[in-house]
């Protein structure tokens, strides 16, 4: 029954991400004003002359960045002409890039980007700063590629203000192969509460070579986050997949000053994650993190380690069930959880061959 279970839930299929109309059921804001943009230049004469609730469409095209294209007027909408966004294309000089280190920045509340490619910059394709008052952004339909450390970026300051309610859905987030160092993550948020990242895909979240491919987490919630939604998403060939929390006292700026807990609240579900090289880390992971839930993932890990899922330190409680993983669930350093439901696939007659149905294969 369980293995029914993870299999008809874990994981859904990719949408395709052509047009507005098909991805994820979404619409964009309505707003009463809209401007379209051809160059660069106008582009950044758009973004700073808008008034609030304003739609940009950007044309299709290739829009070359010398400095960080910074969204700073409550409800901005930033999005491709055509709902396509292969073909508009934000972007600086390379991971390398000296010049720009984030391609978008964010720093007003109720901001929405969406339908367009961004990256090729130095630091972040997208930053969230909610220490300048950045909340309820939404990212759709984006493919953020190549960046020198992550791809987006929630940050928070020592004012303590967060940045809130913010939604990433049906996106991308990948290397080409791999970071330029270990330093890099998919999405990364500090201190950020009530998150949804949803029906996303996720491809080499990984260092370099020389590093044994070590990075961090593909999708990242920590610093006292709360409250976060991480569902039906599809994590391939990366280092580590989903972390809440990575330990106590692990942020120098945690939400409300908390210390002993690195996440609270929150689920992990219908998530897939597979990477098949030796070099593999886990899949799940929970650190310090209290009354979460991990249900319904399909993962499939084949690393050193010996367990796929894991759930660590003494402050961290939960639940996790119906998963279907290649290898053991472990408890590490005191953490604790409810068990039920879950399908151990190499400790069950025909159900890792299942779990290789279900789980992808590696793509590079």
């Amino acid at each position: 029954m369980a293995l029914f279970i993870v299999l008809a839930a874990a994981g859904a299929p990719r949408r395709s991400a052509s047009s507005v109309e098909d991805t994820c059921g979404w619409r964009p804001p309505a707003t009463p004003r809209s401007e379209t943009v051809r160059t660069t230049a106008d582009l950044f004469r758009a973004v700073a002359r808008a008034a609030p609730d304003t739609t940009i469409l950007i044309a299709d095209g290739e829009y070359r960045l010398e400095r960080t294209l910074e969204l700073a007027k409550p409800g901005l909408v930033l999005r491709g002409q055509t709902g396509n966004r292969s073909s508009v294309v934000i972007r600086g000089a390379g991971m390398g890039d000296a010049r720009v280190g984030v391609a978008i920045g964010v720093s007003a509340p109720r901001v929405t980007i969406a339908d367009l490619t961004v990256g090729y910059v130095g630091y972040h394709g997208i930053q969230i700063r909610g220490e300048l008052g950045a909340s309820n952004t939404a990212v759709h339909n984006v493919h953020v590629i190549d960046t020198g450390q992550q791809l987006l970026k929630s940050s928070t300051g020592a004012q303590a203000v967060y940045a809130d309610n913010c939604i990433v859905a049906c996106s991308t987030f990948e290397y080409s192969d791999h970071a330029p160092s270990d330093y890099t993550n998919g999405v990364d948020v500090l201190a950020g509460k009530g998150w949804t990242v949803r029906d996303s895909t996720f491809m080499r979240i990984r260092g370099p070579q020389t590093a044994d491919w070590a990075a961090g987490p593909a999708v990242l919630f920590w610093a006292n986050s709360q409250d976060t939604v991480i569902e039906r998403n599809t994590i391939l060939d990366s280092f580590r997949g989903i972390a809440l929390g990575l330990g106590p006292g692990a942020s120098r700026l945690p939400r409300d000053g908390e210390r002993r807990f690195d996440h609270q609240g929150g689920v992990i579900r219908n998530n897939v994650i597979s990477n098949r090289a030796p070099w593999a880390d886990e899949g799940i992971e929970v650190n310090a993190a209290r009354d979460v839930s991990i249900d319904s993932n399909t993962v499939m890990v084949e690393g050193r380690l010996a367990w796929s899922i894991s759930v660590r330190f003494p402050a961290t409680t939960g639940r996790v069930l119906n998963n279907l993983t290649n290898r053991p669930i472990s408890f590490r350093n005191g953490g604790q959880a409810v068990l039920d439901g879950n399908v151990v696939a190499d400790a069950q007659p025909g159900a890792r061959e299942a779990l290789l149905r279900r789980a992808p294969g590696e793509i590079r």
